[in-house]
Parts: structure tokens; sequence; C-alpha cells
């Protein structure tokens, strides 16, 4: 499997899977200019890890994500949702600093829409 990292900038997070863990992180706050064309590419390497490995863990650790970023991750999640209908062992970890209400409730709410397998909890 090809190495997927996309470097955080000032109005994306960074993007980075670890084949040996089946971990796909995506850590800090999302608002770029275009969502749609970011996220794209995560979509595209999602598809092409399930297609081979039948298995994916999401680690969120998300500090802000603006209406369009929601959308698109909201779309993520459906993709992981599908997957995990049809037989893949996938899952989501959100993590999220205790002071930061945004995202805590985020999570609740993305949580609440799906049935795979999502635990939230505090970073360390």
């Amino acid at each position: 499997m090809e190495k997927f990292y996309l470097e955080a900038s000032k109005s994306s997070p960074e993007v980075e899977y670890i084949e040996d863990e089946d971990v796909l992180k995506i850590k800090g706050e999302s608002y770029p200019e275009n969502s749609f064309a970011f996220y794209k590419p995560i979509f595209e390497f999602i598809e092409k890890v399930i297609n081979k490995k039948g298995k994916l863990t999401l680690q969120a650790e998300i500090v802000y994500l603006n209406t369009s970023s929601t959308k698109s991750f909201m779309n993520m999640l459906d993709q992981l949702e599908e997957a995990y209908q049809n037989g893949n062992d996938i899952s989501v970890k959100w993590y999220y600093e205790e002071d930061n209400e945004h995202s805590y409730e985020l999570a609740l709410d993305f949580k609440d829409y799906l049935e795979l397998p999502f635990d939230i909890t505090t970073t360390y």
C-alpha cells in the first residue's frame, strides 16, 4: 500500500495513514477554501484501503470544522459507514480537548448518526 500524507496548513488538518496499524489520522483545524477539493483525495485513498485491506480506523483529533468541512467530513463518515455495513472492519476514534465543546458536540452528532463503532475520548 502506498503512503498517504498531507501536511497541515493554516486552514487544513494533517492527514496521515499508518499502514501497519490500519489507521488514518486526521488532526487539526479544517476550514480550507475548497473543502471538497481538499477531502477528495482522502475519499479516494479510503476507498483503496478498504478495497485492499477490508479494515480501517479513522483517528480524528479535530479542533474545528467549518460548515463545508463538516459536510465533507460527514461524507467521509458515510463512506466508512457503508464499508462497515458491507462487512468491513471499520471504526472511528474521536479525540477532543476537554475544554473544546464544539469538537465534543460535533463528535456526538456524528456518533448519533452512524452505526459503526465510534469512540469519543479526551486527548491525553
